[in-house]
């Protein structure tokens, strides 16, 4: 088997692929039609079909033109033109409506408009016959020509007929299955054992075509005219037969009675041999088999029902023909559906077709080309047409495909995609469009085609096994649509009904979509989002209500003759703007400020305030703002104000009245009114002159704080001050001065006054600073010591530096006071009594005093200090004193001591040296004769007599003391 097969690889050294519009169109079932440009549509309303009467249980051909029209369609016994109707003697043909192949239609070699219907009858017994039709007959309707209908090839055979193109020509092969001892005269007798083929030939030179009445004889049995297949034997008669569309494999599938199942032989379409000693794939109910178009992957059902009664089901399954050596261990069920037996086909699109039982919709192999692929029940809606067990069969070489190809839209990477693509070991591609490309291995292949339009792919591949073919492959690339822009005056929309939105009617902007592409080639719709355009789903009504605001609306172009796998599409946006009627109310009063005349009169820039409008009214988009004089001119839109050059008033305030028209829509537009006010210059209050006192460092000037005086200025009106050194500047509002001003000697300050509404006007005002008094340093002042101190006291007469602080000005005309600090005399607080006197602080040598000269008439003034110095008063040591308690001298008494010295200590000796008494300042007691020291401490007075005493002032600027004093009672 595997030393055939490559055998019959290494004589297939060239293949070329026709087109496939011939199988455009497909009628069967009862009143089912779809029509293939490439993508399955439903015609099954189209009047050929309605009008035929067409319903047939199984098997079925129809056949188009070049162009994809429609030519004729035929159920085996009756043939109808392309409207529908029989033709004159294409009835009693010697096929049958139940036969599962009941006919196939061949298109004569190298004879326009002629044709072949190649016909089968049910069950065994029937004769596979041909019949030629003619489309120049019956006045281009075409009709079966007399003399050569029913022309007898083989009196019996099963239910099963296949053709295919022989390789190199236009001629073809007519291949059934029957009995070995059958002929064109005998029905035979037995099982179903061999293979027949008979050659459809032209010649070019006188342009005819015929069909050999002789079945080809087959070298491999012998130069018999049969292929002897004994291990398909069977009396069973239904089950399609199929040709691979490359030519080289054919199956044979049978449904009922003995020996049932799928089995596998090789045919060389270049010269009619069959060969194999056949493989069986399956022994189940095999009905329905097809080819894959690259004809690496073949497909059957199981089915034993024929209609959908309870308990039915069908089983789908694939194999893998690239491994020769193990095609039936690829075998792969992918499906399990309730449904009865039927026929399986190729399309246009490359996806093989399912017939169903009594259904309205076409079911389809989705991903043939794969090793997983999926059966989708409801791939094509054929109602009201209902399908039946068959579906037109075609001659399987149109629908060849060396290759397959995904994507095939301008501008996008086109996959080449080599059938049997593990055992590719290299490929040299031309892809008929100057790009060619050598590729080592087996890899996917990608080329961008940047027009549309139908390329001749060439490609020679060698195999791992070393074989070396070419084949050679049209292809058509499909325009992607460009969604080109709409006109955008057809966006813009006012909801003039104030209901909140807008009914737009989306297909005014399909021409615009559009634009110089082909409306035939293109569908156009319309979406709310970019998923949904994307994917062509949940498309917007023409009739869309579009609400208030932006309305995005994508729209999706789709080639409506691409491969319904490729979906050749572009999607694009615009944006449907809807606004509501643009109104306005409350428009703020546009005021200026009246001139020097303050006449009520001033020229108005009306274009500056329409922004000002169209603030008040929301910015609407979309509108148009004029002015008129009268709610009428606004109304009728006339009369409208020029705004380009300034506006005078004639009153204050003046009526005028805006119209806001939207642009999309003459009727769409509101009006308000507005005033015109010129407002008067502010009025200003008085500002009294200032006079300030020169402050420290006395140089003549002064601190000044404006902004004291805005309250003054602004007179109770709302607004901004400033103040300016000249006239010029606070008219003009430019260099204004700091807050806090330094004046020297007298200054005029202008103020300026802006009130809210923008009017300003000026004031002015004078600001002197006066002189303080030249003050004199006072000398320092020493405390005084006399009968009237109070030792506990430094006593200051500070009226003694009077003459000092004055420094020669008229006592008459100033103030002098006395201050502890700058403070005091700064403010004229706490001031100081002449007589100063401050407590004995021991260890505190000096102070500083103030002294303030105050101007009588202007309270100016100045400030100085001097140093007040704090010196000890003498102290008088008594020589005697009587403790006898009469109140006169008890005590040793020392005045000035404790009060001048805390540190000091106080020792009293009798004449021996010894001491009697001690005492010091922190524990200090006067000495009143009683001892507290020695053997007599405490014990009574001492005797009268002399005692020496010494006093240490732990001060060391006071030198100690030494001396006597004498007690007498």
């Amino acid at each position: 088997m595997k030393k055939a097969i490559l055998l019959l690889l290494t004589l297939v050294i060239s293949f070329s692929v026709t087109a496939q519009e011939e199988s455009s169109w497909w009628i069967f079932g009862d009143g089912a039609g779809v029509e293939f440009n490439p993508n399955p549509q439903n015609r099954s309303s189209d009047p050929a079909v309605l009008t035929s009467g067409y319903d047939t249980d199984e098997g079925v051909a129809s056949i188009s033109d070049e162009m994809g029209n429609l030519l004729f369609f035929t159920d085996g016994s009756t043939v109808w033109n392309r409207n529908g109707v029989a033709m004159p003697n294409g009835t009693g043909l010697d096929g049958n409506f139940s036969s599962t192949q009941s006919a196939i239609v061949i298109k004569a070699p190298e004879t326009a408009g002629v044709y072949f219907v190649a016909t089968v009858g049910a069950g065994n017994t029937s004769p596979l016959s041909y019949s030629r039709i003619e489309m120049a007959l019956n006045g281009g309707l075409g009709d079966v020509v007399p003399g050569v209908k029913n022309v007898t090839l083989l009196a019996a055979c099963a239910e099963k007929v296949a053709a295919t193109i022989q390789t190199g020509t236009n001629n073809a092969y007519i291949m059934t299955f029957g009995r070995s001892n059958a002929t064109s005269v005998s029905t035979g007798s037995g099982d179903n054992n061999a293979l027949f083929a008979w050659e459809v030939r032209g010649i070019a030179g006188p342009n005819v075509s015929f069909v050999l009445p002789a079945p080809i004889a087959q070298s491999a049995n012998g130069g018999l005219p049969y292929f002897s297949t004994p291990l398909a034997a069977t009396n069973g008669d239904r089950g399609m037969l199929r040709v691979s569309p490359d030519g080289t494999k054919l199956a044979i599938g049978t449904q009922n009675l003995t020996n049932q199942g799928l089995f596998l032989y090789d045919f060389n379409p270049g010269n009619g041999q069959f060969s194999g000693a056949g493989l069986q794939l399956d022994n189940g109910p095999v009905y329905g088999v097809e080819f894959s178009a690259s004809s690496q992957y073949l497909y059957h059902d199981l089915s034993d029902n024929y209609s959908p009664t309870t308990g039915s089901n069908k089983r789908l399954v694939q194999y893998d023909l690239c491994d020769q050596a193990n095609i039936v261990a690829s075998r792969n069920e992918f499906a399990n559906v309730p449904e009865s037996r039927g026929t399986l086909q190729l399309g246009r699109d490359g996806e093989i077709y399912v017939a169903r039982f009594d259904q309205t919709f076409l079911g389809r192999i989705e991903n043939s080309e794969t090793a997983t692929p999926t059966y989708n029940t409801t791939a094509v809606d054929i109602s009201p047409g209902v399908g039946k067990q068959g579906l037109p069969v075609f001659v399987q070489s149109s629908f060849a495909s060396s290759f397959t190809v995904n994507d095939q839209c301008q501008g996008d990477a086109t996959e080449f995609i080599l059938a049997c693509l593990p055992q590719v070991a290299a490929s040299n591609w031309d892809f008929g469009d100057g790009n060619t490309r050598m590729v080592t291995g087996p890899g996917i292949v990608t080329n961008t085609y940047a027009t549309a339009g139908t390329f001749t792919v060439t490609v020679n591949v060698t195999n791992v096994s070393g074989d070396v073919r070419d084949f050679t492959q049209d292809i058509t690339i499909y325009e992607n649509g460009i969604v080109d822009p709409v006109d955008v005056t057809l966006l813009d929309y006012c909801d003039d009904d104030n209901s909140g939105d807008e009914i737009v009617d989306l297909s005014q902007f399909t021409s615009d979509v559009l634009g110089t592409q082909d409306a035939a080639t293109f569908n156009i719709s319309y979406y709310a989002n970019s998923v949904d355009a994307d994917a062509g789903q949940n498309p917007l009504p023409l009739n869309y209500n579009a609400t208030l605001g932006s309305n995005t609306i994508w729209v999706r172009i789709e080639n409506n003759t691409s491969p319904i796998n490729d979906g050749c599409s572009a999607i694009g946006s615009f944006v449907l703007t809807v606004s509501s009627v643009p109104t306005v109310s409350n428009i703020p009063d546009y005021e200026i400020c009246d001139d020097a005349s303050q006449d009520g009169i001033e020229d108005f820039d009306l274009a500056s305030f329409l922004p000002t409008i169209a603030t008040q009214a929301g910015d609407p988009v979309d509108v148009d703002y004029t002015i008129h004089e009268s709610q009428a001119d606004a109304d009728m839109n006339m009369g409208a104000i020029d705004t380009t050059v300034p506006y005078t008033n004639t009153t204050s305030p003046q009526v005028l009245y805006v119209r806001l028209q939207n642009i999309n829509d003459i009727d769409c537009f509101g009006t308000a009114p507005f005033n015109l006010v010129v407002l008067g210059a502010p009025t200003l209050g008085t500002v009294a002159n200032i006079e300030v006192c020169d402050d420290a460092p006395l140089d003549g000037s002064s601190d000044f704080t404006l902004s004291d005086q805005d309250a003054t200025v602004a007179n109770g009106s709302a607004g901004t001050v400033t103040y300016h050194s000249t006239q010029a500047d606070a008219d003009s509002g430019a260099a204004a001065l700091p807050n806090v001003y330094t004046v020297s000697g007298s200054e005029t300050i202008y103020a300026r006054f802006v009130n809210d509404a923008g009017c300003a006007g000026t004031t002015s005002f004078d600001i002197t600073v006066q002189a303080a008094p030249a003050i004199g340093n006072a000398p320092d002042l020493t405390n005084i010591c006399d009968a009237t101190v109070d030792l506990n006291q430094n006593l200051f007469e500070l009226s003694v530096q009077d003459a000092a602080v004055l420094n020669g000005l008229n006592p008459a005309d100033y103030t002098i006071s006395y201050y502890t600090t700058d403070s005091d005399a700064q403010n004229a607080t706490n001031e100081l009594p002449l007589s100063y006197t401050v407590p004995f602080q021991s260890g505190v040598t000096t102070d500083l005093l103030f002294a303030r000269l105050e101007n009588n008439t202007t309270g100016c003034f100045n400030t100085s200090q001097f140093t007040i110095i704090f010196e000890r008063c003498e102290i008088v040591f008594p020589e005697g004193f009587s403790p006898n308690n009469d109140g006169i001298n008890d005590t040793f008494s020392i005045p000035g001591l404790a009060e001048q010295y805390n540190n000091f200590n106080l020792q009293i000796f009798n004449r021996n040296g010894s001491v009697v008494y001690e005492t010091s300042a922190s524990n200090y007691e006067e000495f009143a004769g009683i001892p507290n020291k020695g053997a007599l401490a405490g014990d009574g007075l001492l005797p009268v007599g002399t005692y020496f005493y010494v006093i240490q002032y732990n001060d060391q600027d006071e030198e100690d003391t030494a001396s006597w004093v004498y007690i007498n009672y």
